[in-house]
């Protein structure tokens, strides 16, 4: 209203009677007079300012002399108005500030001396001026202006309360009765305060609680829960932290909820919890019926009272909330990560702690202990939800059931299985299916019923850090006799170990002159072209080779299981790039053979290409030989070629024996005793596999055919190659001297005609054409020699490169092959490479020194 303008006094009344209604209660009237005559003796409280300056400065005038009065009490009390000035700042304008402000600062300061009239407000058990603002603030409001909106004050307690069109608004519509007026029974209050904790505690709303549904959390209610002091509404709230602990745990069993565990082991655990739960509810039902009994009963000696409540729900809150703790950490997890997160607070330092997880756990492998026993004992399973550490693969070929049928699924392995026990109980269901369908075996499992007792009665000996209890006693025993059942099957039946002799001998050619018998008789077949070959026409020469190296007990059963292999071929390939052996066997042992047949191929094919080029070389010098008697006209012509030719011949045989040597020997005839001591001491067939897998690494790597040595075979196939170029030249050379040696004869025979005929001697044009076929000769005898020191050069610098990679190698076999290989130093002195000290002689000979030294 403007300054001319008289003030409406009825309206004023009415609103402060709804003031003194809502502030004072019962004593509204007695308050209402003193206000009035207040208002009387002081008209300026209600007058309004006309500039936003002037509003300003009676404003800082108002606040400042209230915080005066304020600090002659207390400095607390300054703290809280200054809260409640804050907020009423942010709330509403200047203009309405200043009215509020000076009205009740002129209320607080009659409150001295109208004690004794009543004007005291008590509304939360604090008198003075800190009271009367925190009601005040508390529950009224004042209209912006602005079209008759409302407005929202929010008090410290964080409640609002809605205003409507007018200076002061009216709450009585919007607020119940009941918490108009407080309740003047302590008790009264109290029971009704235990009643909302029950409440609470069963994530239900109450009268002074107020529950958030999303986070499930409890806050007071803005209305009633004004009515508490400080004291009852803190522990209200800390007791209903049991509620917000209980609505936590209860989402985990609500299976329309996000937080629901699935699968078998989450069932056993949901189960654990509800009956968690269901103790729980018992305890809340004891204490809702003490409850109804004090009601009935009244006053008594004995009543139930918030701080007894807390003490009764201690233990229930903190087993709710280690319940919701575990619970979360099991969040999105099945089958062995279940078990798994539960099991890291088995060790936990608390007793009750400890109680709990194990309860769970317990209850949540209940899957496990099911799935246990049918694998262990019937090599099934049973896991329609894939939460079994051991998972079962379709569409495996008959020749991979035991190596990939199988196997651990790493991520569902709880953690109190070790990887050693783990795997152990994969090998007996695997013993268990390969015996029944491999092996057609079908005699029970050791010690079942045993085996399935302890897992009923003590599964729980899983989770325990001893690996001496009377379950994994057990699981040991049971792993080694059925793993021992497999292998008497695999080695005496059906004779495993003969037939990886007969591997080692025919494949790796470790029998006598088998490969050498073999070369010899398949020489003019596999010189032809590949597609041109047929195995059947090869067979037979086998099969001969084999009766001339093996004995008569052992050839039958070789013959059967022994069979030739073509690769497949490429345009222009010979007999000699398809050519390979295999090696074929029938029941169980499949399982060992089948999946390692290209691995023996490989092998097979670099071992036969040493072993040809062995050969050829043994032609080369047999020839060479041969042709120092057959070619004695013409030795002083080509006595310098057969020279360099010797001298190539024996380094290159040199180098082949040795690698041959190396080879046969120190490769594969080590490895093949080192594979036969350990399959005499193996438990199980996954044993026997290990050894013989690295049985054949070694074999990989000791002769050049695994990726870590793929330089060295590099190197060898320039070597071979050297060998190719001097077989080759070697026939063009013999070719070129047969001719010069038929027409020597031819001339010698036209001589020995023409005497014959009178004629005595040959004409000049017989004898200009000799002469020309001499020249010939010897221009083509300059270009074999250069040839030949073409390839001798070629084939020197191949062995130097392959010496570096040996003598640089850190395997020390190799590093000892390089030395055998240049035992004269000759390559050595000529590569510069091999005097570096990176080299093993040189290693060696620092090593010496500084040992020498010491």
């Amino acid at each position: 209203m403007s300054r001319n303008q008289q003030p409406n006094f009825p309206v004023i009344y009415e609103l402060l009677k709804q003031l003194c209604q809502n502030l004072a209660g019962n004593r509204s009237q007695d308050v209402l007079k003193e206000v009035t005559r207040l208002i009387a003796n002081k008209p300026n409280s209600i007058a309004c300012h006309s500039t936003t300056t002037s509003v300003a400065a009676n404003e800082s005038t108002i606040v400042a002399r209230i915080n005066r009065l304020l600090a002659a009490r207390s400095q607390a009390s300054v703290n809280v108005f200054n809260g409640f000035y804050e907020e009423l700042v942010s709330t509403t304008d200047s203009k309405q500030r200043t009215p509020i402000l000076e009205f009740l600062f002129h209320l607080a300061d009659s409150d001295k001396s109208a004690s004794a009239s009543g004007l005291q407000v008590d509304l939360r058990n604090d008198v003075g001026f800190a009271g009367t603002l925190d009601s005040a603030f508390s529950k009224l409001s004042v209209d912006s202006g602005i079209s008759g909106s409302q407005r929202l004050v929010k008090s410290r307690s964080g409640g609002t309360v809605s205003g409507s069109t007018g200076s002061l608004c009216d709450t009585k519509a919007l607020v119940p009765d009941d918490a108009q007026l407080p309740i003047a029974d302590p008790n009264e209050l109290e029971d009704l305060l235990i009643q909302d904790v029950i409440y609470a505690c069963t994530g239900i709303e109450g009268k002074y609680l107020r529950k958030n549904f999303v986070t499930g959390e409890f806050k007071l209610d803005h209305i009633h829960g004004r009515n508490l002091n400080a004291c009852d509404a803190g522990m209200l709230l800390r007791l209903a932290e049991v509620g917000y602990f209980y609505n936590k745990v209860c989402r985990f069993t609500n299976p329309k909820s996000d937080s629901y565990l699935m699968g078998n082991f989450g069932q056993g655990y949901i189960t654990a919890l509800e009956k968690e739960l269901t103790n729980y509810y018992g305890l809340i039902a004891n204490l809702q019926e003490n409850l109804d009994r004090q009601r009935q009963a009244g006053d008594g000696a004995e009543r139930m009272t918030l701080i007894r409540t807390m003490v009764w729900l201690v233990e229930p809150m903190e087993r709710l909330q280690w319940l919701a703790v575990i619970s979360e950490a099991c969040r999105e997890a099945k089958g062995g990560a279940l078990a798994s997160a539960i099991h890291k607070f088995i060790w936990h330092g608390d007793p009750m702690v400890r109680t709990i997880s194990r309860e769970l756990l317990l209850s949540a492998c209940i899957p496990l202990q099911q799935m246990l026993t049918q694998w262990l004992t019937d090599g099934k399973i049973v896991d329609p939800h894939c939460e079994f550490f051991i998972e079962e693969l379709t569409d495996v070929g008959y020749n991979r059931l035991w190596h990939d049928e199988f196997r651990l699924r790493s991520s569902m392995v709880p953690s109190f299985i070790p990887n050693t026990l783990a795997k152990q109980i994969l090998v007996i269901g695997k013993s268990i299916n390969f015996l029944r369908e491999i092996c057609k075996d079908r005699v029970p499992v050791p010690e079942r019923t045993d085996l399935k007792k302890c897992l009923d009665e003590h599964l729980d000996y899983l989770y325990s850090p001893h690996n001496n209890t009377e379950l994994h006693v057990l699981i040991d025993s049971v792993y080694l006799k059925t793993s021992k059942r497999v292998l008497d099957i695999v080695l005496g039946p059906h004779q495993l170990f003969t037939h990886l002799k007969a591997v080692r001998d025919y494949l790796l050619l470790g029998q006598g002159n088998f490969a050498d018998v073999l070369m010899e008789n398949l020489k003019e077949e596999l010189d032809r072209p590949a597609k041109d070959i047929y195995q059947q026409e090869l067979f037979s020469i086998v099969a001969a080779a084999v009766r001339k190296s093996a004995d008569e007990q052992e050839e039958p059963a070789v013959l059967n299981n022994l069979d030739v292999h073509f690769l497949s071929p490429c345009e222009g390939d010979n007999g000699w790039d398809v050519f390979c052996l295999t090696y074929k066997v029938q029941g169980p042992l499949v399982t060992i053979f089948q999946p390692v047949q290209c691995t023996y191929r490989a092998l097979f094919k670099q071992l036969w290409n040493m072993k040809r080029f062995e050969f050829i070389m043994y032609g080369i010098w047999r020839n060479h030989m041969l042709s120092t008697r057959c070619y004695k006209p013409i030795a002083n012509d080509i006595s310098v070629i057969k020279q360099h030719l010797q001298t190539y011949c024996s380094k290159m045989i040199n180098i082949i024996s040795q690698m041959q040597y190396y080879i046969l020997y120190e490769v594969i005839e080590c490895s093949w005793e080192q594979f036969s001591a350990r399959v005499k001491q193996v438990k199980a067939l996954d044993d026997v596999l290990e050894a013989h897998d690295k049985f054949l690494e070694r074999i990989r790597t000791g002769i050049f055919v695994d990726k870590s040595t793929h330089l060295f075979n590099s190197c060898l196939e320039q070597i071979f190659t050297s060998v190719r170029k001097l077989d080759e030249w070697q026939m063009n050379f013999y070719k070129l001297c047969n001719r010069e040696m038929d027409a020597r004869k031819a001339f010698e025979d036209y001589i020995k005609s023409s005497e014959a005929k009178g004629t005595y001697g040959v004409n000049a044009e017989r004898a200009l054409e000799r002469d020309e076929e001499l020249q010939d000769f010897e221009t083509k005898l300059m270009q074999c020699q250069k040839a030949l020191i073409a390839i001798g050069v070629e084939y020197e610098n191949s062995v130097g490169h392959l010496l570096y990679q040996l003598a640089t190698s850190p395997i020390e076999s190799l590093t000892q092959l390089c030395m055998r290989l240049d035992y004269n130093e000759y390559y050595k002195h000529r590569d510069e490479r091999l005097s570096v000290p990176l080299t093993f002689q040189h290693m060696r000979k620092s090593m010496a020194n500084n040992f020498g030294r010491k």
